[in-house]
């Protein structure tokens, strides 16, 4: 079949993944919001009520290997339908919450299982129609995230004052069941049969061990092509900085509103904090979507030093005691916090190629999702340790900053040792396995 990528359909694509970055990040980075309105509801201390979120964001990463075996068995369009009908019953039986147990099952474990499918979808859909401008349609799609995080936050307020917190998730529900409609848009670039010889022939030109051909549907064939991944080393330093990295993702949104009204900021002010990062991240995918398409622009560098600056910016947080520094501290994360994301897809393809990317991508988000769903737990424990939230943005800062030093360090590194081969090099190719696959680089040095 004749098909053309960056062209066509491969922007209704991008559309449909706008929706649901709206709808899986607009309403993981609105948790803030609801949080204050849970405390006083069920006067139950910051860390055991952070759980609720904490479920919800750790489980959009964590299931991605789920959604990898899905994937496979459904395709890209039938698993984002599931998708989006799974995560609105969670959010919409939770209308019937009479308790945080209640909570951690509808809104943090059912919801989550439902965003996690949604996420994958759009994600391997997006990367299998793009390959000149995957980073931009990457930043585009992901752009939906950002305006998410602008749109619901103050959404969520209005209708919280008119409805309750209660009433405010019922509505949200409809909006959520509105993924399935923008999810059947994606149209599968490759047949399922195409996707396994891929599969195959990566395996076979990789490693000899995993040339015998195996059924698509067996869950050991899966895990095997999945953690298969790790064999190539330039992956797993990425994996590791990023996994640490994520440790602290949701703690500014779920804490800096709490932060805000420990100033004696008012709750309609501490709201816009969360849509600032929001409007932030939108302008940082825009600008830097395109420069990151640039070929000369190591990608992989790139986010490292977005993941530095998160850093930076999230230790200077508790010397704000302002409404006007805070907005600008949201602005500057913002910005980084947007990079971070978006070029996550993005430079795993650029190290592993965009027909491992389901298995690499969803390993490395499940990692990321197991202390997703500690850290924001672990803020609120300190927070009820300490009475106050400066423990909580140190700690945020020295992770970003640890796991992008690691990865920056490796790829300084990596450019080095590339740059003195014979080999020409580019940052953002996966043509030369030169260092980047120990047993092929055991070959080249014989």
């Amino acid at each position: 079949m004749a098909r053309q990528k960056d062209t066509g359909w491969a922007w209704v694509c991008v559309l449909g993944s706008f929706y649901i970055h709206f709808i899986v990040f607009g309403l993981m980075q609105s948790f803030g919001v609801i949080y204050v309105e849970l405390l006083d509801q069920f006067k139950s201390s910051r860390g055991e009520t952070a759980w609720i979120g904490s479920l919800l964001s750790g489980l959009v990463l964590l299931l991605g290997p789920v959604g990898v075996v899905v994937l496979g068995l459904l395709g890209t369009r039938a698993t984002a339908v599931l998708g989006a009908v799974l995560a609105c019953v969670g959010c919409s039986v939770s209308f019937l919450a009479d308790s945080l147990l209640f909570l951690y099952l509808s809104y943090g474990v059912l919801q989550g299982l439902g965003f996690s499918l949604l996420y994958m979808s759009a994600v391997v859909i997006t990367n299998q129609y793009f390959e000149k401008r995957r980073s931009l349609a990457n930043a585009l799609g992901s752009v939906g995230g950002g305006l998410g995080t602008l749109v619901i936050p103050p959404l969520l307020q209005v209708m919280m004052s008119e409805y309750s917190w209660k009433g405010a998730l019922l509505i949200t529900g409809g909006l959520v069941l509105n993924c399935a409609v923008f999810g059947a848009l994606f149209r599968p670039f490759y047949t399922r049969q195409e996707l396994k010889y891929m599969k195959t022939q990566s395996r076979t030109s990789d490693t000899r061990e995993t040339a015998r051909a195996c059924s698509r549907a067996a869950f050991c064939f899966q895990v095997k092509s999945i953690f298969s991944t790790f064999t190539n080393i330039r992956y797993t330093v990425y994996v590791v900085g990023a996994v640490i990295g994520a440790f602290p993702y949701t703690i500014p949104f779920n804490h800096l509103p709490d932060l805000a009204n420990d100033l004696d900021i008012p709750e309609e002010k501490s709201a816009w904090l969360i849509s600032v990062i929001g409007i932030a991240s939108l302008v940082g995918r825009l600008i830097f979507g395109r420069i990151s398409d640039i070929p000369c622009v190591n990608r992989v560098a790139f986010f490292a030093s977005a993941s530095i600056l998160c850093g930076a910016a999230s230790m200077a947080c508790p010397k704000l005691v302002s409404f006007p520094t805070l907005m600008a501290y949201s602005a500057f994360f913002g910005i980084f916090l947007g990079i971070w994301m978006y070029l996550q897809p993005v430079v795993v393809a650029d190290i592993i190629g965009v027909d491992k990317l389901s298995e690499g991508f969803g390993l490395l988000i499940c990692l990321e999702g197991v202390v997703v769903f500690l850290g924001s737990p672990f803020a609120g424990w300190l927070y009820d340790l300490t009475g106050d939230y400066a423990i909580s943005f140190y700690v945020t800062g020295a992770w970003y900053i640890v796991g992008g030093s690691i990865i920056l360090l490796y790829e300084v590194v990596h450019m080095c040792r590339r740059s003195e081969s014979k080999h020409s090099y580019s940052p953002n190719t996966t043509t030369d396995h030169v260092y980047d696959n120990a047993g092929t680089l055991r070959e080249e040095e014989l």
